[in-house]
């Protein structure tokens, strides 16, 4: 089901996870998710026709006008918390079929990689699972629904790294790897993902009263609160991988706010201030020479620093700027300027595919993390998982000579890793209405330009985009 990244809000301290009482009145005791036989049950799926069946399905496309009009007091009308359950029931097995018809569609070295074969084999038993659930009618159901729907949540935290392990695989295929073209299922993949994490995650909290919020949505959320506890967060990382930090120069708008998950937000910020760090770090790590003591051959571009690694000549990083900008045609933009040595001509148009990195390294196993945001506002990590899936732009690589890079290395942050980072971003940005650019200027810097709508001043026209195929109809309904 997809979260992720997964952003989630105890990672910004917006609020706990909502944690439901388990009743047992309509489906008797709650057990666990059945152990099933991994090697059989994709085989038997390939041929069932009920996965057709539900994929054929419309798809209920939310609008963010009914997700707000609908949640408000939400808490305090049952109705409302049953109707939210039962259009979950409904949505999340349609949308569920149609991702593992897609993933019946893959050539055969794909769906015989392990970890895509994991993917699929976690999403028909969650599909098969959720289908089976009775209408929910009462709030005691809804409550064992609510913990069913939460531990589906959490088992497929780890799905997204599981799809980029098995993609980074399958491409290193000598013969067949160069000819994988994978951008457009992954967008559709993951932009399922995404959705599929809102609609669970609003119905889960939908009954919960927050001040200020309306489900998992901040319905005014502090642009500069989000990007002080980004930068708070990217420079700890960045310190424990190489030793140093630039700084972080915030300008702007002081008040901006809109109405956003919080934990899509957190998670953007995240990796596009990663991207910026590490490409300044390592661009200005050439000029280091190694020596521990003495003076560097020029003396303007470091400063001395002493500290647990040893004493070392460090280079001077140039400043991050980030510029927010509330602009007059209904959208918000944040600006992250970096003088990393930008993004190589030939490059610029592979950031944005799924599993390009610059770090030339095998790639790590999946592990029990999701490296996504989950739509509850907990961190961008997916649910207390590492946040490291995050691209460099920077022209660099030289990591000779860092303190602390070693260290960095074994540690549980990490500054790049599987080349979802970038993407999965823009998708996190496109899934409201906005978008995410870059404009680089190759031997000096990055511009990164994400842009977020003031939806409501848009007067509800928003809905989410899933890019389903047109022979299956997608129409707007309420709930």
């Amino acid at each position: 089901m997809g979260s992720l990244a997964t952003p989630s809000s105890s990672w910004h301290g917006r609020g706990a996870t909502l944690v439901r009482g388990l009743h047992t009145a309509a489906f008797g005791s709650f057990q666990p998710l059945p152990e099933v036989n991994l090697n059989t049950i994709r085989a038997e799926s390939f041929y069932d026709s009920t996965v057709e069946k539900y994929a054929a399905q419309d798809v209920e496309v939310l609008s963010l006008r009914q997700m707000l009009s609908f949640g408000r007091n939400a808490w305090d009308d049952p109705e409302k918390i049953l109707k939210s359950a039962r259009y979950v029931q409904r949505e999340l097995p349609r949308r569920l079929a149609r991702r593992l018809m897609d993933l019946q569609l893959l050539p055969y070295i794909v769906v015989a990689n392990p970890h895509i074969k994991k993917v699929y084999n976690q999403y028909h038993v969650s599909f098969e699972t959720l289908r089976r659930v009775p209408m929910v009618r009462t709030l005691d159901e809804n409550q064992d629904f609510s913990q069913l729907l939460r531990q589906h949540l959490d088992q497929h935290a780890p799905m997204l790294d599981s799809l980029a392990t098995g993609l980074r695989e399958c491409k290193d295929k000598v013969l067949v790897g160069p000819c994988l073209q994978m951008d457009s299922f992954f967008d559709s993949m993951l932009r399922s993902r995404i959705s599929r994490r809102v609609i669970a995650e609003q119905h889960l909290h939908i009954g919960n009263k927050r001040p200020g919020y309306i489900g998992v949505i901040c319905t005014d959320l502090d642009v500069h609160e989000s990007i002080s506890f980004a930068v708070q967060k990217t420079k700890q990382v960045c310190m424990e991988t190489y030793g140093m930090a630039p700084d972080v120069v915030v300008s702007g708008e002081p008040k901006a706010s809109i109405p956003y998950i919080p934990a899509h937000l957190d998670y953007m910020l995240y990796e596009l201030l990663k991207n910026a760090m590490r490409a300044v770090v390592e661009s200005r790590s050439s000029a280091i020479p190694g020596r521990r003591n003495g003076s560097p051959p020029q003396q303007h571009y470091h400063h001395y620093v002493s500290g647990a690694a040893g004493n070392y000549w460090a280079p001077k990083l140039p400043p991050l700027h980030i510029r927010v900008c509330d602009g007059t045609a209904g959208a918000l933009t944040i600006k992250i300027s970096d003088q990393g040595g930008g993004i190589a001509d030939d490059l610029i148009d592979k950031v944005w595919s799924y599993g390009f990195t610059t770090i030339g390294r095998k790639p790590r196993q999946a592990t029990s993390s999701g490296n996504n945001p989950s739509a509850n506002g907990s961190n961008g990590t997916g649910g207390g998982g590492s946040p490291d899936v995050v691209e460099g732009l920077g022209s660099g690589g030289h990591m000779a000579g860092l303190p602390g890079l070693m260290a960095g290395q074994g540690s549980r942050y990490q500054m790049a890793g599987l080349g979802f980072g970038l993407p999965l971003s823009r998708l996190y940005a496109r899934y409201f209405g906005g978008d995410l650019r870059l404009q680089s200027i190759p031997g000096y810097g990055t511009d990164a330009y994400l842009t977020m709508k003031h939806l409501e001043e848009q007067d509800g026209q928003w809905v989410e985009r899933v890019d389903e195929p047109s022979i299956l109809p997608i129409q707007v309904v309420p709930y």
